[in-house]
This record gives C-alpha cells, sequence and structure tokens, in this order.
C-alpha cells in the first residue's frame, strides 16, 4: 500500500470509490476527455482534509448557498484561499458542495455547522472562478442535477491548466 493511500481516511475511500464507479459506467465520448464529470474529478479533483471552523465556533454562511458563499469567501481572502468545487461526503452519502481550502489543503466550509466526512473537489483560482460563475449563471460544476455548459465543456476539453490551484492531496490511482 503506498503512503498515499495510506493517507486516505474511510471516507475519502468511499468517495473515491463512488466515483470511479461513476465514471466506470460513462466512458468518454469519442475526442471527449472524460465521460463524466466523475471522471473529470477523478482525474483534476484533489482530495482535502476536513476540519471544524476555526477557534470551535459556527461557520458563517448560510445553509443551502455553499456556492455563493465559497467564492465571496475565497474572492475576498487576499489570495489565502482557494474555491474549490465537487463533492462532499455528509453522513451517509456525497452531496455536490463547494468550500474554501488553505494553502495546506484544509477544508474551510461556511455552511455546514459539521465538517463532512469527505471532500473532493477541483480547486479554481477564485478571480477565475468568480468571472466563470459570473458568465454562466451559476456553478462551476453542478447545476440542477445536470452538467452545465462550462462542465461539459471541460468533460471535452478538460480544465484549463492555469485555473488550478495546487492545493489539496491527488486522488491515488486505482
Amino acid at each position: 500500500m503506498s503512503e498515499q493511500t495510506a493517507a486516505l481516511t474511510d471516507a475519502d475511500r468511499w468517495l473515491v470509490d463512488w466515483l470511479r464507479i461513476d465514471s466506470e459506467m460513462r466512458p468518454a465520448r469519442s475526442g471527449w476527455a472524460y465521460g463524466s464529470l466523475a471522471g473529470l474529478l477523478l482525474d483534476v479533483g484533489r482530495l482535502f482534509t476536513a476540519a471544524p471552523w476555526p477557534d470551535g465556533g459556527q461557520p458563517p454562511g448560510e445553509p443551502g448557498r455553499c456556492f455563493i458563499e465559497s467564492i465571496t469567501w475565497a474572492a475576498n481572502s487576499g489570495g489565502e484561499l482557494a474555491y474549490v468545487e465537487g463533492w462532499a461526503w455528509d453522513v451517509a452519502y456525497p452531496v455536490e458542495h463547494a468550500w474554501c481550502s488553505t494553502a495546506t489543503g484544509t477544508v474551510r466550509d461556511l455552511t455546514w455547522p459539521r465538517p463532512g466526512a469527505a471532500y473532493l473537489g477541483v480547486p479554481v483560482v477564485p478571480k477565475a472562478a468568480s468571472a466563470l460563475m459570473g458568465r454562466h449563471g451559476g456553478p462551476l460544476l453542478h447545476g440542477n442535477g445536470m452538467p452545465g455548459p462550462l462542465t461539459l465543456e471541460w468533460m471535452r476539453d478538460g480544465v484549463p491548466a492555469e485555473l488550478l490551484v495546487n492545493v489539496g492531496r491527488p486522488v491515488p490511482p486505482a
């Protein structure tokens, strides 16, 4: 077992395995980089370390508004936080979610009073994420249970490297 695999929590493994099953069921179309959002996340997504809100307080964001709360905080952090969008393992299952990450890959979840068990998402430069969200009218990856135009573009062409922030841990190979 590699050091990288050994560092995974049970919840990390559940989330990665759940995404792998989805990805295996949806092979990429001819000429596309990924067949599903799960495939994209497994390739360019990162794992993040769950943590309670600093100082033991309650997160300041409004529940149910993770995308807007997270992009607002990341954009106003002076470069201290990355915007991350992906999936978080809640109590018993994965949920579409957004959060912020510190430079060390620690989650700053603005809207969940209790941290999720695992987080896997695409860390994006906040200024770029904000501009893309404004242009597309919503989250980068999620929206009403269907991939939006940006998600489909990234599934076809890949995520532009200049948008990504190098935080979190790589997803170990299968």
